[in-house]
This record gives structure tokens, sequence and C-alpha cells, in this order.
């Protein structure tokens, strides 16, 4: 019988379920969206189905031609979020998913998973943003002057970039693959390893401990298939089961794609780890 690991925010029951009614403060909030300022005279707006000028994340990212890129048009993008930080693995930014494709965005938000639920439909007004190459991977931010390629956008400009939808809520299903056909097109998107296994599982932790301080260290791992082929995981220090042992045997992983200088690894999200 296959066990399924806390998916998607470790609550039971469908991402609707999860998302349609969401509590802040004691008042309950339906379709729930990101507006200037809460004020119980002003009635929510009203946002089209389709935002103006919408492009594929696909499209977004292909408009990137060199380390930093501001985007000058008026487009938007609109896709579902598909993980946050509740579980440590990606910090101060989330990822947004559509049909052609994945994207992060890099936020200055002490909890994404407070703001950014998993499932929520997202539209990004990305005019004055700026699209980032960080070794071959594309982030979404904010347009910097300094030797970064972008920045985080700001928390007071959220309402300015961002619509936050929780009244359509979607569970975006990853692209079942091989390690052996791991490519470019797979670069920050969502995949599915399947029967894969971990060199060290039941040995060793997720991340290791830093000999001196002994504070968790974003680690790698390395996992096989049948076929002999092999691939690494990366796993940040923050994450939330940073110390829980690797599983043994045959595993199901869920993750995006990471990417740097001509290295990839997998980054698992929402704690989605199936095992036999």
């Amino acid at each position: 019988m296959r066990r399924i690991v806390q998916v998607l925010n470790s609550v039971a029951g469908s991402v609707s379920n999860i998302l349609l009614t969401i509590v802040i403060a004691g008042s309950v909030l339906q379709g729930c969206t990101i507006t200037p300022e809460d004020n119980e005279d002003t009635p929510p707006a009203e946002y089209p189905e389709t935002p103006h000028s919408k492009v594929s994340i696909a499209h977004l990212k292909s408009l990137c031609k060199a380390d930093r890129t501001v985007i000058t048009d008026d487009i938007s993008i609109e896709g579902h979020i598909i993980v946050n930080d509740l579980y440590g693995e990606f910090i101060k930014s989330i990822v947004v998913a559509d049909e052609s494709g994945c994207l992060e965005v890099s936020v200055d938000c002490t909890s994404t998973a407070d703001v950014f639920f998993v499932g929520a439909r997202m539209v990004v007004s990305c005019s004055s943003l700026a699209l980032g190459d960080y070794g071959g991977r594309i982030i979404l931010g904010a347009a910097t002057s300094d030797e970064y390629s972008v920045g985080r956008i700001a928390e007071k400009d959220f309402s300015r970039y961002f619509l936050i939808d929780t009244s359509k809520p979607k569970e975006i299903i990853p692209q079942v693959t091989e390690i052996s056909k791991i490519g470019v097109t797979h670069i920050g998107n969502y995949i599915e390893l399947r029967d894969v296994r971990f060199i060290d599982g039941g040995a060793a932790e997720w991340c290791d401990k830093d000999t001196e301080s002994g504070e968790y260290v974003t680690t790698e791992r390395t996992i096989t298939d049948p076929a002999g082929n092999e691939f690494t995981v990366r796993t940040l220090a923050e994450c939330t089961y940073r110390n829980e042992t690797l599983p043994q045997g045959q595993c199901t992983l869920r993750g995006i794609v990471d990417y740097f200088n001509g290295q990839y690894s997998l980054r698992v999200i929402n704690h989605q780890i199936v095992t036999d």
C-alpha cells in the first residue's frame, strides 16, 4: 500500500477544502484578494476572469535576455501557487505555475504561507518588475541597482503587483519524468520522479549539521533509479523536516528542478514523498 506523507500544507482533504475558507483575525474571507487596505465600507474589487495583456509563464521567461531584464510592457501572468514556506523548502520566495511551466517569484515576506496560499489563483502584474538569470534559472523579482540580478518584491508593493484569489483553488499536477530525461526544458518546473531511492536512505537525515556550530546546513543527497541513473536532491537548512531520516527503499518525489551553472538538482515541495 502506498502512503502519502504530508501532502499540501499537511491538511487532509482536497485543495479546495483547504482554500475555500480562510480565517484571518476572526473574520471569514471567501474569495480572498490582496487589496491596498481592508475597509469594511469598501466592497471587494471585481477582477476579470482573464487579466489584461496576459502572457504565459513560458513566454515571460523567454523575455529574459541578460542577467537582469526589466519588464517595461504592460503584461501579466496568471497561474496557481504550488509552494510557499510552510515546510521551509523555499524561503522568501514562492512558485507559481500555469499550463506552460513554473516561475519562482522573490518576495520580502516573513511568512509566505500566511499570504500566498498553496492552490490559490494568482495574477502578477509584471510591468516594472525584473527577470533575473541565476546561472540559467529564471526568477521574477524587483528591479534593483545593486549587484544582484533581482531583489525581493517589498511587502508594501504586494497590492500593486499581486492578486491572490482563493475562490478558485486548483491542484497543479506535476509532469512525470525520469532522471535520464531531465534537461533544459525542466529547469524551474514541477516534476515527479517515480521508483527512485536515496543512496543514504534509512541512514542519514535530509540535512547535515555543521561540525563546529551544530547548526543544520543546506545539504545535497543523491537518488538513483532502477537503471542506475543518479540525481541530486537539495534541501535547505530551514526545511522543517531537515532532521527526518531519508526514506529507505523505493519512493516517489515531487519537486521543482533547480539549476545553477550546469548543475541540476531537485527541491522537494510540500513534503511530497510517496513511499511503499
